[in-house]
């Protein structure tokens, strides 16, 4: 596990990129409006249209998606993500994305990186433009009517929904650039497995995650967590009926043929989110927990049928998920009694504070601080206060050593005054002498004339 249970009830703000509500609005405010046809394209497209079905959040609600990080068990498993609540595993895999979300993941076409084109980008962005999100925003807004109109649409899509980007304002990177190429051909756009692509880099921030807080939070801290994080957002509220009765409900009217994500919403409670405390203490001590989601009609078969195929590279063995899955294929159940201890009691341990279901996830927009900048100087501020330290430490050693040194010279210095004086004293006396005696040889010489 990278979190002791002690860690828990730690909460922090996870900032989202994966601005869904602000996206749709932007594209409904355009003036002149969509035609038909361009709008259509979105809501009939076969995997975007589910985003268009669900119901309109301003706000993620994403500390069930922490509360799922905080138990995050290791693994050498590169393709999913497992987590151990209450003693039960849960599965975060391509089959749990594509089930929520509906997007398509299959595998990548060969040579995807490569498919689509430059032609549209280079029409409307010159050598050396910045191709951010922003300007890319810029563009269709005031584009007007125009045969391209609907390709930057999409491009702005991709970019707010498929993989927002950590940074925002001018020191973002450019938007993919798997997106540029592919609006290149709308055809491509309509087939090209959204859901893959979504899911291996939600997969890569959780490991950016896990490296970051190294097995410890601080409280309070704003971490941004880009990409389409609305299945992971979901998947506790899924895989532990419990939270989900308490804090889901049914979308009157959603098509059978829907993924989970346009079947249910949060709840209203008055305020813009739900807490992590108030989740910890709904969830309690249950055990009710599907370590795998399982569908529930034949429409949720059908579409899991569709949407994936037999993966065409095998993932990294791991010992105990190896063991887990063969335990699930018998029909038994995943439980481990000495963590289910450890999670209850980690969390009894803590006092229960006092907050409002506003302290959730922060959606970070366009004009927003950006928040990786700030957290990039906070952290190179703290170094440099550290590294000072560490100078002024390593100072005070060398003027202690030194000290230490001048006490040892002094000794040493006295000793090799005293040995230079006595020598001085033995050559002079032994140049005396030899006056003497060449007195005396002389005065012999004379005596013997």
């Amino acid at each position: 596990m990278f979190f002791k249970p002690s860690e828990y009830s730690k909460k922090i703000k996870l900032g989202t990129r994966c601005m869904i509500a602000s996206a749709i609005k932007t594209l409904k405010d355009l003036r002149p409006k969509l035609s038909n046809a361009e709008w259509s394209w979105f809501t009939e497209h076969p995997q975007f249209k589910h985003i268009f079905h669900m119901k309109t959040e301003n706000n993620h609600r994403v500390q069930g998606m922490w509360m799922l990080l905080l138990r995050t068990a290791g693994s050498e498993r590169q393709r999913e993500r497992w987590f151990i609540v209450n003693g039960v595993a849960i599965r975060y895999g391509l089959r749990e994305h594509g089930l929520i979300s509906g997007l398509f993941c299959h595998n990548y076409p060969l040579g995807y990186k490569q498919l689509g084109g430059t032609r549209f980008v280079d029409r409307h962005f010159k050598e050396g433009e910045s191709r951010r999100l922003e300007d890319v925003k810029k563009k269709l807004v005031n584009m007007g009517p125009h045969k391209d109109r609907l390709k930057m649409a999409v491009l702005f899509f991709l970019a707010s929904v498929v993989c927002a980007q950590t940074k925002a304002g001018h020191k973002a990177n450019d938007v993919l650039e798997v997106f540029q190429r592919a609006v290149d051909d709308l055809d491509y756009c309509k087939s090209f497995p959204w859901g893959r692509l979504s899911y291996d880099y939600m997969l890569k921030e959780i490991s950016h995650t896990m490296e970051h807080f190294g097995g410890v939070v601080k409280e309070k801290t704003l971490w941004p967590l880009p990409g389409f994080c609305v299945p992971l957002e979901l998947l506790a509220f899924e895989a532990i009926p419990k939270l989900g009765v308490a804090f889901r409900e049914p979308v009157d009217g959603a098509s059978p043929n829907c993924p989970r994500m346009c079947k249910s919403s949060f709840k209203r409670n008055g305020s813009t989110g739900v807490s992590l405390a108030v989740i910890n203490k709904e969830l309690g001590n249950t055990t009710v927990i599907d370590s795998i989601i399982p569908t529930r009609t034949p429409q949720e078969e059908r579409l899991l049928d569709e949407i994936l195929e037999d993966e065409d590279d095998v993932d990294q063995s791991d010992i105990a998920v190896d063991s887990w899955e063969k335990c699930l294929d018998a029909g038994e159940k995943i439980f481990f009694k000495d963590m289910f201890d450890e999670d209850v009691a980690g969390r009894s341990k803590q006092p229960e504070p006092i907050e409002d279901a506003a302290g959730d996830g922060v959606q970070i927009g366009e004009q927003s601080v950006q928040v990786g900048d700030v957290m990039t100087l906070v952290t190179l501020v703290k170094k440099t206060m550290k590294l000072l330290k560490t100078v002024d430490k390593k100072v005070d050693q060398l003027d202690g050593r030194l000290d230490q040194l001048d006490g040892r010279l002094a000794p040493i210095e006295e000793f090799v005054k005293e040995a230079q004086g006595k020598e001085a004293e033995v050559d002079e006396a032994e140049a005396h002498g030899k006056g003497k005696s060449q007195k005396r040889k002389r005065s012999v010489g004379k005596g013997k004339k």
